[in-house]
C-alpha cells in the first residue's frame, strides 16, 4: 500500500534531482576556462518502482546515481602519442636552428670568409715573398682562422653542456610528474573507495599526464581487477614508471668516460633508481628527453667499430688489437664494448702503418670475443657529429698545409716547420693529427715568433723572388682530392647545407606535429570541453524542472491541506 505522502515524496525527489543538475551546470560554467577541465554531467535514472496493488509498478521519481564526466580515452591516447613526437621535434627544431646560427656561414664573418682571407694573404705573399708585412698579414689571417674554430669549439662545448643540462631537467621533471601522479592516484582511490567519482582529481591527473607525455613516450591505462579495484599505471618508454601509488624514479650520473671522442667531460647517463641503465638508444624513445639526447650525443652511427685481430679470441687476454678501425682518435682511457659488454681500458695506441688500434683492458676479454665498439650508436646528426666533421676539416687543412711547407728547406738545411699545430704540441715532434681538434687548433707559435721560419720557396738557393712553395699551398684552395666532397669550400658548403637540411626537416616535422596536436586537442575539446551555450540551455532546463517540481509540491500541499485540515475540521 502506498504512503499517504507518496506524491509529495516523488515531487521532492524531482526537486533534488533538478537542484543537483543546476549545481553541476554551475560547476561547468565556472570551470569553462580551466585548462584540462572535462565537462561533468549527472547520471540520472528513475528510482526503483513500487508495486501498485497488482495493477503494475508505480514510479517513485528520479535520482542522480553519480556525477560523471565527458572524457574519451581514445582521444587522450592520440594526444599523448602525438605530444611525445611534438616534444621531440620542438627541442630539435630549436636546438638545430641555434646550431645553424652558431656556424654563422651566412654572415660576413663565417667559415668561408676566414678561409678566403687566408688565401688572399697567401696571394699577396706570393707576389712579394720578401715583404715582412705580407708574412705578418698571413700569420694574422691564419691565426684568426684558427681562433674562429676555437670559438666554434667553445660554443659547441657550451651548447652540448646546455643539452646535457636539458637531459637532467627532463629527468627531474619526469620524476616530479610521476610523484604527483602517484599522490593523486592515492587521493582518487580514497575518494572513490565509497563509490563516488573523483572527477576533478582525474582531470588534474590527466593534465599532468599531458605534460609528462611531452617529455617521454608513455602508455597510461587504468586496470580494474576482479574485485573492481582500479589501478592507474604509466609505462615510460615501455618501463613501469607509476603503478597506483608506487613510483619507479630515474636519476642521472655523470659519465666517467666519454661516449664520443668529441664529447665534453661529465655528460649524464640515465639510470633507474634500481640500478638498471636507461637505454638512450632505444628506437622507440620519444619526447623532449629524446630531443636533448639526440642533439647532445647524435653521431649519425659514426662510432668507433672494428673486429679483434685473430677473432674469435682463442684465450682470455687483457690486450686486444683492432684491425682497420672505423676511427683512430680515441681518448687514452675510456670504455669500449666487446660483443656488447662494456669494458674499461687504461691505455690506447694506434699504429698508423698497419692501421691497428690496441687496447689494454682492466679485465680479460673473454674467449670467443669478436667485435669492439665505443659509445652509443645514435642515428641522428647532433653536436658530436658536426664537431667531428669540423675536426676532420681542420686536421685535413693542417696536414696539407704542413706537408707542403715541410718540402721547403731553409738556409741552414732545416725543413719547414708545421704551420698549423695544436695546444700542447712540442716543436720538433711529429704532429699527431688525432690530437688536433677545433678547440686546440692553432697557427704555429714557432712561426709567429720567428717569421723567418715561414718558407716561401723550396730551397734557399732559389731566387729571392721565388714563391713556388707558397703557390703550391695556394693550389689547395681548389684541390678536388683533398676531401671526399671535393675542394675545401665545397666541404664547408656541404656541411652547412647538411645542417640546413636537418634544420628544415626538424622544422617541417615540428610544424606538422603542431598542426596535428591542435587538431587532436580540438577533438578533445569538442567532446570534453564546456560549451557555454549548451550550459545555458541546461540552466533553463533544470530551472524549469525545479520550478515544476516545486509546483507539484504546492499542489500536493493543497491536497493534504484540504484532506487533513479542512475535512477534519468539518
Amino acid at each position: 500500500m502506498q504512503s499517504t505522502f507518496f506524491g509529495l515524496n516523488v515531487a521532492t525527489q524531482g526537486l533534488f534531482t533538478a537542484r543537483i543538475g543546476l549545481d553541476i551546470t554551475n560547476h561547468n560554467i565556472t570551470n569553462s576556462n580551466t585548462p584540462g577541465y572535462s565537462r561533468q554531467y549527472g547520471v540520472q535514472s528513475a528510482c526503483r518502482p513500487l508495486p501498485n496493488n497488482g495493477i503494475g509498478m508505480m514510479g517513485t521519481g528520479s535520482e542522480i546515481l553519480k556525477i560523471s564526466q565527458y572524457r574519451n580515452y581514445y582521444l587522450d591516447v592520440k594526444y599523448w602519442n602525438n605530444s611525445s613526437h611534438l616534444g621531440e621535434y620542438s627541442v630539435k627544431n630549436d636546438q638545430s636552428s641555434y646550431l645553424e646560427t652558431m656556424l654563422n656561414e651566412v654572415k660576413n664573418d663565417g667559415i668561408t670568409k676566414h678561409f678566403s682571407d687566408v688565401f688572399t694573404s697567401l696571394q699577396k705573399l706570393a707576389k712579394d715573398p720578401n715583404n715582412s708585412s705580407c708574412k705578418v698579414n698571413f700569420a694574422d689571417m691564419a691565426t684568426s682562422f684558427s681562433r674562429f674554430f676555437n670559438d666554434i669549439g667553445e660554443k659547441m662545448g657550451s651548447f652540448q653542456k646546455d643539452a646535457n643540462f636539458g637531459v637532467k631537467i627532463k629527468v627531474d621533471q619526469i620524476n616530479n610528474y610521476a610523484d604527483q601522479i602517484a599522490t593523486i592516484n592515492e587521493q582518487i582511490r580514497n575518494v572513490e573507495f565509497a563509490g563516488a567519482q573523483a572527477n576533478d582529481l582525474r582531470d588534474k591527473r590527466a593534465k599532468i599526464v599531458d605534460k609528462l607525455s611531452g617529455i617521454i613516450n608513455i602508455k597510461a591505462e587504468e586496470v580494474v581487477d576482479a574485485n573492481g579495484k582500479k589501478t592507474f599505471s604509466i609505462l615510460a618508454n615501455g618501463q613501469r614508471l607509476v603503478y597506483g601509488n608506487d613510483v619507479s624514479l630515474l636519476e642521472t650520473k655523470a659519465r666517467k668516460y666519454k661516449n664520443n671522442p668529441e664529447d665534453e667531460e661529465g655528460l649524464f647517463d640515465i639510470y633507474w633508481k634500481n640500478g638498471d641503465k636507461f637505454d638512450i638508444t632505444d628506437p622507440n624513445l620519444q619526447g623532449e628527453l629524446k630531443g636533448y639526447i639526440d642533439m647532445r650525443d647524435g653521431n649519425n652511427n659514426d662510432i668507433f667499430k672494428g673486429s679483434i685481430e685473430g677473432a674469435p679470441l682463442a684465450s682470455a687476454t687483457k690486450t686486444i688489437s683492432i684491425v682497420n678501425p672505423a676511427r683512430s682518435d680515441l681518448p687514452l682511457k675510456g670504455k669500449i664494448k666487446i660483443d656488447g659488454v662494456e669494458y674499461t681500458y687504461n691505455n690506447y695506441s694506434y699504429d698508423k702503418v698497419n692501421d691497428k688500434a690496441t687496447f689494454t683492458l682492466d679485465t680479460d676479454a673473454p674467449v670467443g670475443s669478436k667485435n669492439v665498439s665505443m659509445g652509443d650508436d645514435l642515428n641522428y646528426k647532433g653536436i658530436s657529429y658536426y664537431v667531428k666533421k669540423l675536426n676532420s676539416f681542420v686536421r685535413t687543412i693542417a696536414k696539407n698545409f704542413n706537408d707542403i711547407h715541410a718540402k721547403g728547406v731553409d738556409e741552414n738545411g732545416n725543413t719547414g716547420v708545421p704551420l698549423f699545430t695544436y695546444k700542447g704540441y712540442t716543436p720538433g715532434d711529429d704532429v699527431d693529427y688525432d690530437k688536433m681538434n677545433i678547440n686546440n687548433f692553432q697557427f704555429s707559435n714557432e712561426v709567429k715568433d720567428n717569421l723567418d721560419k715561414l718558407l716561401t720557396k723550396y730551397s734557399s738557393i732559389d731566387g729571392e723572388s721565388n714563391s713556388d712553395l707558397i703557390k703550391e699551398i695556394m693550389k689547395l684552395r681548389h684541390d678536388n682530392n683533398m676531401f671526399d666532397k671535393g675542394e675545401p669550400d665545397n666541404y664547408i658548403q656541404s656541411l652547412v647545407g647538411e645542417l640546413g637540411i636537418d634544420c628544415s626537416q626538424s622544422k617541417s616535422f615540428h610544424d606538422g606535429q603542431v598542426n596535428l596536436s591542435k587538431m587532436i586537442e580540438n577533438q578533445r575539446l569538442s567532446y570534453s570541453g564546456v560549451d557555454l551555450n549548451e550550459e545555458t540551455m541546461n540552466i533553463i532546463r533544470f530551472q524549469q524542472a525545479y520550478n515544476i517540481s516545486a509546483q507539484m509540491i504546492r499542489v500536493f500541499d493543497e491536497i493534504y491541506d484540504v484532506t487533513i485540515n479542512r475535512m477534519g475540521a468539518s
